[in-house]
């Protein structure tokens, strides 16, 4: 009898372990036929700790030709974050102050870093690899200065973290993450990039010097865009808070209105975007806290009021613990035209929960 136990107990134990084995295996098949990585959403979050939090020192003295570069490239051929750009730039030229560069090796460096059939940043794995296989550089010897105008210049070596070789360690990988947001704008819309995320800035507010150091400090991305354009949420999620407190379109400087109005929602991934200096009760019939939306939905329109100097948009996104990220990191480029909860007659077709 306990011998028939012991055979049905592992009996049992194998037919467990052959359907566990199973579901893994389909798993594997589906995440291999749709390009996405076990277990990557949990790394990603890891890795975007330090990743979207990355801020280059006084990246102010590369801010005018960072930004006109994103306006030229970014929507046709994807996003490269500034530390990656200055990066690659101080590697391949072992030259400290990069804006000494010409347009043209900008433009070339930051092309280089994409993958622009899939519009997306290449993992700095392979990046790295790539440097390291092309004999044809110089080498690297630069170090953290001052340039010629006394201004503090780090010397970014993105290819060894904690001592470690990212192209060979087994702690870095060459895949390509999942991209969960969309992009706010339909793409066909222009705008202008005027400021981007943590952004030494000096925006003229007439604040005390607290305020105007916070106001300085940028935590997300601007779009100027006209008065009245749409804009549209980049992910699935719940409206997390509508604020409303301004019902003109007036800058801060006319207002004095330090709040104006925002929408944020909460994404399915657990960030939180916040969209601000909208305009006063724009939003589609229904939106309100509590409110189920889906990527591409219709949220409102854009205005100038709170802390503003102009018409334009600022997108931020925060993590679960209450840290600003890169909004721009996890936003996938090439999404089909705007559909969400408007039809082409205007009415808001989707009925909203």
């Amino acid at each position: 009898m306990k011998l028939l136990k012991k055979l049905l107990t592992i009996k049992i134990v194998c037919i467990l372990i052959g359907v566990v084995g199973f579901f893994v295996i389909v798993i594997s098949l589906i995440a291999a036929i749709f390009g996405v990585n076990i277990g990557y959403e949990s790394a990603n979050n890891l890795a975007g700790d330090y990743r979207g939090m990355s801020a280059v020192v006084n990246n102010q003295i590369y801010a005018q030709r960072y930004r006109l570069l994103l306006d030229e490239l970014m929507v046709a051929n994807g996003y490269v974050s500034l530390e990656r750009l200055v990066f690659y730039l101080q590697r391949t030229n072992n030259v400290l102050d990069v804006t000494t560069l010409s347009d043209e090796t900008w433009k070339e460096a930051y092309l280089a870093n994409l993958n622009v059939q899939s519009r997306q940043m290449k993992p700095i794995k392979t990046v790295c690899k790539e440097l390291k296989e092309n004999e044809d550089l110089p080498e690297y010897t630069i170090e953290s200065g001052t340039n010629e105008n006394g201004v503090e210049i780090e010397a970014l070596n993105l290819c060894y973290v904690l001592d470690k070789d990212v192209a060979t360690s087994d702690d870095y990988t060459e895949d390509y993450p999942y991209l969960p947001f969309s992009f706010p704008f339909d793409l066909e819309q222009d705008f202008t990039t005027t400021s981007f995320v943590f952004e030494n800035r000096e925006v003229n507010l007439d604040l005390t010097e607290e305020e105007q150091a916070s106001a300085n400090f940028h935590s997300g991305w601007d779009f100027a865009v006209p008065i009245g354009t749409e804009f549209y949420s980049v992910c699935n999620g719940t409206i997390d808070e509508v604020i409303m407190t301004q019902n003109n379109d007036l800058s801060y400087n006319e207002s004095k209105n330090a709040t104006g109005n925002y929408i944020s929602v909460k994404c399915d991934n657990g960030l939180i975007v916040t969209y601000r200096h909208i305009k006063y009760m724009s939003m589609p019939y229904g939106i309100r806290e509590g409110t189920r939306v889906e990527r591409n939905d219709l949220l409102g329109l854009t205005s100038t009021t709170g802390r503003s100097t102009g018409p334009h948009l600022h997108i931020d996104v925060v993590n679960d613990k209450g840290i600003y990220m890169d909004f721009m990191e996890y936003v996938q480029f090439g999404f089909e035209k705007y559909q969400g909860n408007i039809t082409e007659g205007g009415i808001y077709g989707r009925k909203i929960s």
